[in-house]
């Protein structure tokens, strides 16, 4: 997938939350976005995401403008430094919670929760709540839920409020232009 921002700007009222700029980050690499506190990385991430429509400017998937998609027909992803999961559900149906919104059969969401956390190697902690996770694990609790497929297949990118929050260098790591696995990852112990 080939994400590019041409002349993207964004503004809300009279305050200007992003100056109008081109960014093209290359398929399948870590591009990380550097700058100070109301830089406006967060903003760009969004218009990235389809979260938000940009004041000026279009954003590109493909060739193809995706400006005016809404969220959900988009194949992209975000995950913000704080991560969402819900505290009185089990890991498993923090991870099946989308799949279940798109009506899938039990069976299904059972097999792609399975195969979801043991890529992520969370696997061991199904049954339990985020509360009894690191930070870590509860990240990547999150990420499995960004990769349930929507559309019919996982994100083809993934926007970062915080490339480093309860990462490990080793782990997988969101950015604005793709998410990409290591060819190994050590099983995490209990």
């Amino acid at each position: 997938m080939q994400l590019s921002l041409e002349h993207v700007g964004k503004t809300v009222g009279p305050s200007v939350h992003l100056y109008p700029q081109s960014l093209t980050p290359v398929p399948g690499a870590v591009t990380v976005l550097l700058g100070a506190t109301q830089a406006g990385k967060t903003s760009l991430m969004r218009l990235m995401a389809g979260l938000d429509v940009p004041s000026t400017g279009r954003v590109l998937v493909d060739g193809i403008d995706v400006t005016g998609v809404p969220v959900r027909e988009r194949n992209v992803a975000m995950v913000y430094q704080q991560f969402i999961n819900y505290p009185s559900m089990t890991v498993a149906d923090n991870i099946a919670s989308p799949l279940k919104l798109r009506g899938l059969p039990r069976a299904a969401i059972d097999t792609q929760v399975r195969q979801l956390a043991e890529r992520l190697h969370i696997d061991i902690f199904l049954d339990r709540l985020p509360a009894e996770l690191s930070g870590g694990q509860q990240q990547r609790v999150g990420r499995a839920q960004l990769s349930t497929p929507r559309c019919g297949s996982s994100p083809s990118a993934c926007t970062s409020t915080s490339f480093w929050t309860a990462c490990r260098p080793s782990s997988p790591v969101a950015s604005s232009s793709a998410w990409r696995w290591p060819a190994r990852w050590p099983k995490t112990r209990p």
